[in-house]
């Protein structure tokens, strides 16, 4: 018996329990849907890509020797990657609107496969795109609120705002992701109301829509894959044509400004061109002023020497004429000295002949007393008298100057 475990495009993933499942049911894989097989609540296996029964019995020579089929269940997965749809709304600093709609591509690996039983585990066997956007709403908007919060309406929608919010998202959507067994594959902003709203409407669209379980129906879902395949690329390359657009306006924007920026350094170039110039021409001109002026001093100096020894030799003339003057009054006290010194010596050499003379009358007369006379007192005081005479005539001769 044909069985489609899936009943809408939109079907993520379907849990089912084993009496669900017809008897003899079987079903091909496709190599992007996985089948994640429980037996009493615990996980066996999972696998892809393959034609198998879906829920066989055993047999009567098992049921013989006393084996029980087990309990089993199913989560079929289709493994996309799937377009999950989050509303971004918000008011800016500046009072701006905040009003995207962003686009978290996922999909389901045949390793995470079994962690998407966390959706049955709260009460939710069928896992469409709405029930991943409602647990990624609060992080998507967690996450990227806070970089749009800070600009304006035309920064929102720049390259730069862009990347750091989706760096954001997919941050902040890895842990939320991986505990549901979904994988992140990227995600792109719309920024586009009518584009927005055309894609909510094709996924509300597709959500209504019901799949038969014939043969029939496997080309229909086939189909609608396709067309959701389409769309999601429809909308992501216009979503990426706008970033482009944005980006090629950018880039203008900033050839204008590196254009204007470098006239700024060119004219700024040539305006300190004209200034080192004219800096040159100032310190030239200084330098010459200084040479001029050292020039000048230098002549200043050597007239000022000249004059010094100009008037250093008056000085020195004037000294010698001086010492001249000195010497020859010098002279002229020393003539008249010598002359007065040589009266003086002339009147005392008078004197001293004087006195020799009249001593040697005396000293003659005493010696005829001393010697005539017979009284020894009377000789006596002679000698004496004599004795007192020398004595005198030797002093009066130490005394005298002499002319050497």
């Amino acid at each position: 018996m044909h069985f489609n475990w899936r009943t809408n495009p939109t079907v993520i993933a379907h849990y089912m329990k084993d009496a669900d499942v017809p008897r003899h049911a079987h079903v091909t894989l496709k190599p992007n849907e996985v089948c994640v097989v429980l037996e009493n609540g615990n996980v066996v296996g999972s696998v892809s890509q393959q034609h198998l029964e879906v829920n066989p019995q055993l047999g009567l020579f098992g049921l013989l020797f006393g084996k029980k089929n087990p309990v089993r269940s199913f989560v079929f997965a289709f493994t996309g990657p799937h377009a999950v749809l989050v509303h971004v709304k918000g008011v800016a600093d500046n009072g701006d609107e905040i009003n995207c709609l962003v686009t978290v591509k996922v999909e389901v690996t045949r390793e995470s496969a079994p962690r998407l039983l966390a959706f049955p585990a709260k009460g939710k066997h069928v896992v469409q795109a709405a029930d991943i956007a409602d647990i990624l709403s609060p992080v998507v908007n967690a996450a990227a609120l806070p970089h749009f919060r800070g600009m304006d309406a035309a920064a929102m929608r720049g390259l730069a705002a862009n990347d750091d919010v989706v760096f954001a998202i997919k941050s902040g959507v890895r842990s939320a992701l991986d505990d549901h067994g979904l994988v992140y594959r990227g995600a792109f902003i719309t920024w586009n109301s009518t584009a927005s709203e055309q894609q909510r409407q094709h996924q509300h669209d597709l959500e209504r829509l019901q799949l038969q379980q014939t043969i029939a129906s496997d080309a229909e879902a086939l189909e609608l894959e396709q067309l959701i395949q389409a769309e999601q690329r429809k909308h992501e390359v216009n979503a990426r044509m706008e970033l482009v657009g944005l980006q090629a306006k950018e880039a203008a924007d900033l050839k204008l400004e590196l254009d204007r920026l470098k006239a700024d350094g060119e004219r700024n170039l040539q305006r300190w061109l004209q200034q080192h110039a004219l800096t040159e021409q100032q310190a030239e001109a200084a330098r010459r002023e200084a040479l001029k002026n050292a020039e000048t001093e230098v002549d200043l100096a050597k007239l000022d020497a000249e004059r010094q020894r100009a008037l250093g030799a008056f000085a020195e003339e004037a000294e010698a004429n001086k010492l001249d003057r000195a010497m020859a009054m010098f002279e002229q006290v020393q003539a008249r000295k010598r002359d007065r010194m040589a009266l003086q010596h002339e009147h005392e050499q008078e004197r001293l002949d004087r006195h020799a003379s009249g001593s040697a009358a005396t000293i003659a007369v005493l010696e005829d007393i001393a010697a005539s006379s017979d009284d020894p007192a009377v000789k006596l005081e002679a000698l004496k008298q004599l004795a007192e005479l020398r004595k005198t005539d030797v002093a009066g001769q130490k005394d005298a100057y002499k002319n050497d």
